[in-house]
């Protein structure tokens, strides 16, 4: 096959950016059949070659796509068309968006395969949106990506199904492929120490407000424990909550027991994982929960939240309560605080539940999923 491949979220310091330079990694090592054609933003042009078969199409745009469809813009118009035209201009047996986080419209007769990792904009619209125009703007803009998709790709079953439930997508044309964890991310001799950690996004969609206070509530710490949250809270383009946990924290007296990391590497979010008394996220709502399966990786016991993807991910290798629910939260973390027994029973279970994922295997299932798109059908 001949595919094109939408690449607007390379640059993209998110989950969307890791899963399309992961999934371009694994391509590269699997698939020896194939070639592949990038569409990119000039902006997003580098001095480090592509692996083939990979070959990139930077388009002149006026504005990068990880600068423009941040929280409080969208893209311009004539920056998509440039994309449209530009796609139109080859033959393609098929047109994979990773994510409709970066869609633009197709002119001509590629199918399209078309990524939607989950629908936490659509079911917490109060948390991705500055005003009711972006939340519009974004629901018709899914639509058509889905109204164009032959077939469309999801991270979950929790995702295929929320997918189905909003946009009426059938769930036999939508394929589940995982995502998984870097290899960087892996366990290692490093001690514990005395820290909770939560690692992504500092997004009001993360529930973070109820993490602060469960750890506020916890008994089975003590006042040098520290609550660790590493995400980019400066340059993150999506929609943030920093300063209104910061205030929190001032409310609580927790003072400098709660520590914001800012963005880190991989290299050193790896060792925060290992080294933490274990990992909580508290999500609102997820579409697969990367950074629980990349602390699993790492060995570290893990808690998140129920009613979510993060149970199909976590399966019982964590400890789950429910997101709202505070009380519960903090009982689950002193749990593994107080009973090393129970910390190093989830560690091991997170390595091996953590192992059942690899990019690899999702590059496997991409290339199946863009196969039955070619098919006419």
């Amino acid at each position: 096959m001949r595919i094109g491949v939408d690449g607007g979220c390379w640059t993209n310091r998110r989950g969307y950016g890791r899963y399309l330079r992961e999934l371009v990694a694994a391509l590269a090592r699997i698939d020896r059949s194939n070639e592949y054609v990038v569409f990119l933003d000039s902006g997003a042009d580098t001095a480090e070659p592509w692996p083939a078969p990979f070959e990139p199409r930077f388009v002149p745009t006026r504005v990068e796509t990880a600068q423009a469809a941040r929280a409080d813009g969208r893209r311009s118009i004539p920056d998509l068309l440039r994309m449209s035209h530009a796609v139109a201009r080859e033959r393609f047996d098929v047109f994979f968006f990773p994510s409709v986080y970066s869609y633009f419209p197709l002119f001509g007769g590629s199918p399209a395969l078309v990524g939607v990792h989950d629908t936490i904009a659509e079911n917490f619209p109060q948390h991705a949106f500055a005003s009711r125009s972006q939340e519009r703007n974004w629901r018709a803009k899914v639509r058509l990506a889905l109204w164009q998709a032959r077939r469309c790709l999801t991270v979950s079953e929790h995702s295929r199904r929320s997918i189905e439930r909003v946009y009426g997508f059938p769930a036999a044309r939508i394929d589940v492929v995982h995502e998984a964890a870097a290899a960087v991310f892996a366990p290692s001799r490093e001690p514990r120490e005395d820290f909770i950690l939560y690692a992504g996004g500092i997004s009001p969609s993360k529930n973070l407000p109820v993490l602060v206070e469960a750890f506020a509530c916890m008994k089975e710490c003590t006042p040098e424990t520290q609550l660790v949250l590493a995400g980019d809270y400066r340059g993150d383009r999506f929609r943030g909550c920093h300063d209104e946990i910061v205030a929190q924290v001032q409310s609580l007296e927790l003072g400098e027991r709660v520590r914001f990391t800012g963005f880190i590497p991989d290299s050193e979010l790896a060792s925060l994982y290992r080294r933490a008394r274990l990992f909580a996220m508290p999500s609102f709502d997820e579409g697969f929960g990367l950074p629980a399966v990349e602390a699993m990786a790492c060995g570290a016991p893990v808690v998140v939240s129920s009613g979510n993807a993060l149970e199909e991910v976590v399966g019982d290798a964590g400890l789950t309560a429910a997101a709202s629910d505070v009380a519960a939260l903090a009982r689950a973390m002193d749990r593994i605080f107080a009973d090393q027994a129970l910390a190093a029973e989830l560690s091991a279970k997170a390595i091996a539940q953590s192992s059942r994922f690899s990019w690899d295997q999702t590059a496997r299932g991409v290339l199946a999923a863009l196969e039955r798109t070619r098919q006419p059908g």
